[in-house]
């Protein structure tokens, strides 16, 4: 999903911390649009042609497509070329990260990969390609990698020197203005069964909307509203998020609406290692990671090819039931597309003398989005413990890469958790939903907890 001059100088002071120096020469970055894509990843191909050069993405609607509907598969004619399983996978153990191959020793018999030519779909509008060139001689780290300077959209670091650079790409990457509808989510036990939590969510992104500037950004990243619908026992939740772009600077805005007080309170941020969904993950493995970032130190190991879930539009299409997606250990592998891709991998440990569920992370990032598509987690005592994927599709109408569903494995539990599962919904997220931050008030949440959607 995308995630959302000033004149003054005492303004640009006050709004992003200065850091004086541009990111690479302007030599260096001459390399975008060249050599490299508008976003950074390398055109060209790889030596043995199994990954194709760039030529643009996906930008075109198929023919029949209608805005609202649910995304056809423009590549359903591509054959697959072979599958990995619990008998072969040591054969391509290469470019499988550590969290594959332990599913694959974990389920044996029923997980596998089906492997499918790689087809570099991804793709943004040209606002984000040029504001993402710009930025490679104007954007710096500020306040110890918390937050960055000088642009207000596009990927900050197309051109990344450490490991925060590109974690930051990931977390402000373009997800269009904002999108509202139902999602549903599904923690499972180590049986299979599971119960379907259905949500409606309203979520606008200020980073990355055209008419944002650094004077009126303020350090707003986005504003959501969010509902529990189903199962009666959870329904008439609701929630407000005021999510600053620097969380160690302004600190997160969170409301909470009970339907049986029918009272709004304000409660202290929820994030890093608290539980969520069952227990089966953290609050900062939403959206594979989203922050912050000031309990890791983050390494930047380099880029490698890997198998990883791309272009899954079988997976979202909404001829499967949920029920058919969520079998027993892991979710129905007939399903996910698989394809061959460059990835940026950066480990991040926990810093000296701070605490975190989470040991070690690893982190697989697209070159080509950079969204994260895969997550290796590691315990306390440093044991393997968790691993997340995310089944990419690109809106190619708008377009954009997003993620959906994302899958969170905890194979010491033998369980795992599905998110953002929209197949059995009659209508798709809409996507480039905008509603302005006077909308997003405590005000209006109770308003928001007790309509109709």
């Amino acid at each position: 999903m995308r995630f959302p001059s000033l004149p003054v100088m005492c303004l640009l002071l006050q709004v992003f911390p200065c850091a004086a120096l541009a990111v690479v020469p302007e030599s260096e970055a001459a390399q975008l649009g060249q050599t490299l894509t508008p976003l950074g990843a390398e055109r060209a191909g790889n030596a043995d042609g199994s990954i194709p050069e760039w030529t643009g993405g996906l930008t075109a609607p198929l023919a029949g497509y209608v805005k609202g509907q649910h995304y056809a598969d423009p590549f359903a004619a591509d054959k697959e070329l072979f599958s990995i399983t619990g008998k072969n996978y040591t054969q391509y153990q290469d470019k499988l990260t550590p969290g594959y191959i332990a599913l694959f020793k974990q389920f044996p018999d029923t997980y596998k990969m089906r492997v499918f030519p790689t087809r570099r779909s991804a793709a943004f509008p040209k606002f984000i390609y040029d504001e993402t060139v710009k930025n490679a001689t104007r954007v710096a780290l500020t306040n110890q990698g918390n937050g960055f300077s000088n642009t207000v959209a596009g990927h900050p670091f197309p051109i990344p020197k450490t490991g925060r650079e590109v974690m930051w790409n990931h977390m402000v990457r373009y997800n269009t203005k904002g999108y509202r509808g139902f999602f549903s989510h599904a923690a499972t036990t180590h049986t299979g069964d599971h119960v379907v939590e259905r949500s409606y969510f309203e979520l606008a992104l200020r980073y990355n909307h055209p008419d944002t500037t650094l004077a009126s950004f303020e350090n707003k990243y986005l504003y959501a509203f969010y509902k529990i619908i189903s199962p009666p026992s959870k329904a008439g939740d609701a929630y407000l998020l005021h999510l600053p772009l620097d969380r160690n600077k302004d600190n997160t805005g969170l409301w909470v609406y009970n339907p049986g007080q029918r009272k709004i309170r304000r409660i202290g941020e929820v994030g890093y290692d608290n539980p969520a969904f069952d227990g089966l993950m953290t609050h900062d493995q939403v959206d594979m990671f989203n922050g912050p970032m000031d309990r890791y130190d983050f390494k930047l190991i380099g880029k490698k090819e890997f198998y990883v879930p791309y272009n899954s539009y079988e997976l979202n299409s909404n001829r499967h039931k949920y029920a058919a997606i969520l079998t027993k250990g892991h979710i129905n592998q007939d399903l996910p597309r698989y394809e061959l891709h460059r990835m940026w991998v950066i480990e991040a440990n926990v810093r000296p003398g701070i605490k975190h569920i989470y040991s070690k992370r690893v982190f697989y990032l697209d070159e080509d989005s950079w969204q994260i598509l895969f997550e290796d987690i590691y315990d306390e005592r440093g044991q393997f413990w968790r691993c997340g994927e995310a089944h990419s599709i690109v809106l190619y109408d708008i377009p954009s890469l997003i993620n959906r569903p994302q899958v969170h494995y905890d194979l010491q539990a033998r369980r795992y958790v599905a998110l953002y599962l929209t197949q059995e919904e009659k209508r798709p997220l809409e996507y480039d939903y905008f509603q302005p931050s006077s909308y997003f008030t405590p005000a209006q949440l109770q308003r928001f907890a007790t309509s109709s959607h």
